[in-house]
């Protein structure tokens, strides 16, 4: 007659053992959650942006973002772009100056994914004394009435 009594203890202690494993694994059900998909890390201050999220646009200018011999030794390359401008039909225009007159040399501007881009322009060696060169790009459209760039010197050997 124990066996029997020891069966249904020794059942009673295992569904009250599952019940309490499966409560500390699923929950009761009745927990409030903690955290939200807008805590932040503790140390981080938070910053009120307002409703606008819309990124401010990097002011308008030209670059010079190459100016260099080419590996031909034939001809002296530039090449540059506008930031804060996405348009086609614009004028660029590069300007060598260094020893000896300026050179003038033109593009079109052409829209690209985040800027407008002036491509690239060649000037033959024969044209450009050896020496220190400044090339700078000059940027304009009918939206935009004038931008300069900063000067980048280019070595012709």
């Amino acid at each position: 007659m124990k066996r029997p009594v020891t069966t249904a203890v020794l059942a009673a202690v295992l569904l009250a053992g599952v019940s309490a494993l499966t409560a500390c694994t699923f929950g009761s059900g009745d927990e409030t959650p903690s955290g939200s998909a807008t805590s932040i890390a503790p140390g981080v201050v938070p910053t009120d942006k307002g409703s606008d999220t819309t990124p401010t646009p990097p002011p308008a200018d030209a670059v010079v973002s190459y100016a260099g011999v080419d590996f031909d030794g034939l001809h002296a390359s530039a090449a540059g772009y506008v930031q804060g401008i996405i348009e086609n039909g614009g004028s660029c225009t590069f300007t060598f100056t260094g020893l000896g007159e300026p050179i003038v040399v033109t593009s079109e501007g052409i829209a690209d994914s985040s800027t407008t881009s002036c491509g690239t322009v060649q000037v033959p060696l024969e044209q450009l004394p050896s020496g220190t060169w400044s090339v700078t790009l000059t940027y304009s459209s009918d939206e935009i009435d004038k931008l300069s760039s900063t000067a980048l010197d280019l070595e012709v050997p």
